[in-house]
């Protein structure tokens, strides 16, 4: 397989006392371990929608459930995993061609990704079938 990929949940440490906590997230560390280029979060979204359904050549992200949950179903070409986001102290680091699924999304939820780059289609992978043939190469 030409891609590395890497796939893993990630602990962001939050700082706080009894007002309230807080989390900060500094790029080049073990939880982010690319410089940030882009931010955008995913908000009310509509019942049994599911977002993604696609992969990226070379972006490295970090998602992060702020509010609320929803499940992120990533796929390497070999297995699916589904992982759920539920508290804003847990992110999902995902780098390397993987195919991803947003999906069950809570009333509320507000899903933060931090992005290694900019916007850029031509990074984008749409169809399935172009995925596990990018995975053959």
């Amino acid at each position: 397989m030409k891609y590395n990929q890497d796939v893993r949940l990630v602990s962001l440490r939050p700082k706080g006392d009894d007002r309230g906590k807080l989390i900060a997230i500094e790029e080049n560390t073990e939880s982010l371990p690319f410089s940030v280029k882009r931010v955008y979060y995913i908000y009310d979204t509509t019942p049994n929608v599911v977002r993604g359904k696609h992969a990226h050549r070379n972006l490295k992200q970090l998602l992060i459930c702020t509010s609320g949950n929803c499940t992120i179903m990533c796929d390497d070409g070999v297995q699916r995993v589904e992982y759920t986001l539920n508290w804003p102290d847990k992110g999902l680091l995902i780098d390397g061609l993987i195919w991803r699924e947003m999906k069950d999304f809570s009333k509320g939820s507000v899903l933060m990704v931090l992005a290694s780059d900019r916007y850029d289609e031509s990074d984008y992978i749409r169809d399935y079938g172009v995925f596990k043939e990018e995975l053959l190469k």
